[in-house]
């Protein structure tokens, strides 16, 4: 609501609303008002002594918006005690079945003119209301602990991200962060400054029977006022819809004015089909739990969901994702990588327009074709397509990492923390290229402020190990590798790495007892071979180092894409068979 009217000022009972300053004070003090309570209180002031009806209300202060009665009758509630509680008089009539009526006595104070140095006169003019231009969406805790819920809520949420992160200069904060927060009773107040953001959009999902209660509400962090808030009760079907109501509803209410193309992209789908969306919520929901038997069932989820929709290519993406996140941990690459590469080109025929289907193709570039020109290509159109995206950022930071290009890498995940501060694989990664630069101490304090967000994020432990084993700290470095084994006994590169710094340290006969042990476990269960590979680095013999780089190049493993970097290597960067390998894996001279 914004005329030419906002610009007089008006005085009643010791009040004065000023509507060039979009404020109002009693007795000189400012009343806070929530903006859409301001207009309905400009609006009746102006209309003084006439009766307004509901349709009038509706058209002048909600346009261009569904507005039901009870509405209204909750936001003349909240003016009429806002106005009666520091002064007990009647200000607005009620005419039953028809309307309302300001009937206090009003006077328009004239707006004083502004002399210029020059001696012309000009007229004060609206004070712009500051820009709205960050939010973060953040899922409330539910009543009971369903999972049914959770990842409904989970999704519809990151849904929502995804959708207004397409808005043009709006900074949306990413789900690792905001999910952060999902289990508490959050002050939106408080977490918008935490997360340094300007709105906070909270979600909260209850189920009741056969129907779904949604509630939305986007609250102004700068004075804690409502900007706007809704309530559906719909069925599951209706989720895709919702959603677009509720991101429509919050660019409409954060004044962003979107071109016919944002408009459309806005509300784009990947599918219209219900039901492959809610397993590929389902498959999104285990593929963040990371261990191997969620993984496995993120897998099996979105197969179903291409089984409903075959051009779905998110759902292709999420796959590519998951059997990525299998390699080199639970299964060799040689086994999953081709199918994650097979699900990603599928994702980028199905739509080429998807950024989510370039960083998937990216990823797989990266670490099974090696086409490193390649991979810089298909990550840059991940992120001119869509700026935001924190898996472009952080792959493409990466591949720039394994390059060596420490200072470019840098730079994409200091933009990442913009949109995700809280993320411990971007926190890490950052730590990472800390430690490649041979800043080791710098590496360190990183590490440990990534450890306060999670105490128990192994990788983040395995970097400090890495880091004390640098600095010769080796004591150290072998107690962060046993913390890592004690918490998943399946992390057999921590048994590899603890056996490096025990032969470091001169402790031979437990780096060769460490060694054994992983040679026997390899012969029952994929191990990778990068676990043997160190321990003989300290022990040698150096023949045994290139056989396993051999064999580590035959599977195509992950690790190989460390090869230039990783500083354990530096005694064999002069050796000809290790330059030829790398000119065979095509790194750039």
């Amino acid at each position: 609501m914004q005329k030419d009217t906002d610009l007089r000022n008006y005085e009643f009972s010791g009040f004065r609303l000023e509507g060039s300053q979009r404020r109002l004070l009693y007795n000189g003090q400012p009343v806070p008002l929530k903006p859409k309570i301001l207009d309905l209180l400009i609006y009746l002031v102006e209309m003084r002594g006439q009766l307004v009806v509901k349709d009038d209300l509706m058209r002048e202060v909600w346009p261009d918006t569904i507005v039901e009665e009870n509405n209204i009758t909750v936001s003349m509630s909240i003016l009429r005690k806002t106005l009666n509680d520091r002064i007990d008089q009647q200000f607005i009539e009620t005419v039953p079945r028809r309307g309302y009526r300001f009937i206090g006595e009003v006077t328009e104070v004239p707006l004083e003119p502004i002399i210029s140095g020059s001696g012309s006169l000009t007229w004060p003019t609206p004070v712009p209301e500051e820009l709205i231009d960050s939010l973060a969406v953040i899922p409330m805790e539910s009543p009971g602990d369903d999972p049914n819920v959770e990842y409904l809520s989970d999704g519809i949420t990151e849904s929502i991200i995804n959708m207004l992160s397409r808005i043009p200069k709006l900074r949306v904060l990413a789900c690792s962060t905001v999910f952060r927060f999902k289990r508490k009773n959050v002050d939106p107040q408080e977490v918008g400054v935490q997360l340094n953001v300007r709105a906070v959009n909270m979600i909260r999902v209850l189920r009741l029977g056969e129907k779904l209660i949604i509630r939305s509400e986007l609250v102004k962090v700068a004075d804690g006022s409502q900007l706007w808030g809704e309530q559906y009760n719909r069925t599951p079907s209706d989720i895709l819809a919702i959603q677009d109501e509720i991101a429509k509803a919050i660019s409409e209410n954060l004044k962003f004015t979107l071109s016919t193309h944002d408009q459309v992209r806005l509300t784009e789908k990947a599918t219209a089909n219900i039901e492959a969306y809610n397993l590929y919520l389902r498959g999104r929901y285990f593929w963040n739990k990371y261990s191997k038997e969620w993984v496995l069932k993120a897998i099996d989820a979105f197969k179903e969901a291409i089984l409903i929709d075959s051009h779905y290519a998110l759902a292709y993406c999420g796959m590519a994702d998951a059997y990525f996140r299998l390699s080199n941990v639970y299964f060799p690459p040689a086994e999953v990588l081709p199918k994650a590469k097979e699900a990603a080109l599928r994702a980028v025929e199905i739509d080429d327009n998807l950024a989510e289907s370039h960083s998937s193709l990216g990823l797989v570039k990266v670490y099974y074709d090696h086409d490193w020109v390649g991979a810089e290509s298909e990550l840059r159109k991940a992120l001119k397509l869509n700026p935001q995206l924190l898996s472009a950022h952080q792959r493409l930071g990466s591949y720039l990492t394994f390059m060596g290009r420490y200072e470019e890498s840098i730079r994409y995940y200091e933009s990442a923390l913009e949109f995700d501060p809280f993320s411990l694989q971007v926190n890490m990664n950052l730590a990472t290229t800390y430690f490649l630069r041979g800043e080791y101490e710098r590496s360190l304090n990183h590490s440990a402020k990534t450890i306060e967000l999670e105490p128990s994020y192994m990788p983040i432990h395995f970097l400090m190990g890495c880091n004390y084993i640098e600095l010769n700290r080796l004591s150290e470095a072998i107690e962060q590798f046993q913390y890592i084994y004690k918490l998943d006994e399946e992390a057999y590169l921590a048994l590899g790495f603890m056996g490096y710094a025990h032969a470091l340290a001169g402790q031979h006969a437990e780096a060769e007892t460490l060694l054994n042990i992983l040679e026997e476990i390899s012969q029952r269960k994929y191990v990778s071979p990068y676990s043997m590979l160190v321990i003989h680095l300290a022990l040698g013999p150096q023949d045994r180092v290139f056989e396993i780089l051999e064999q580590l190049y035959e599977e195509r493993n992950d690790w190989l894409v460390w090869l230039k970097v990783s500083p354990e290597l530096k005694s064999l960067r002069s050796e000809p068979r290790f330059k030829n390998l790398l000119r065979r894996i095509g790194f750039p001279e």
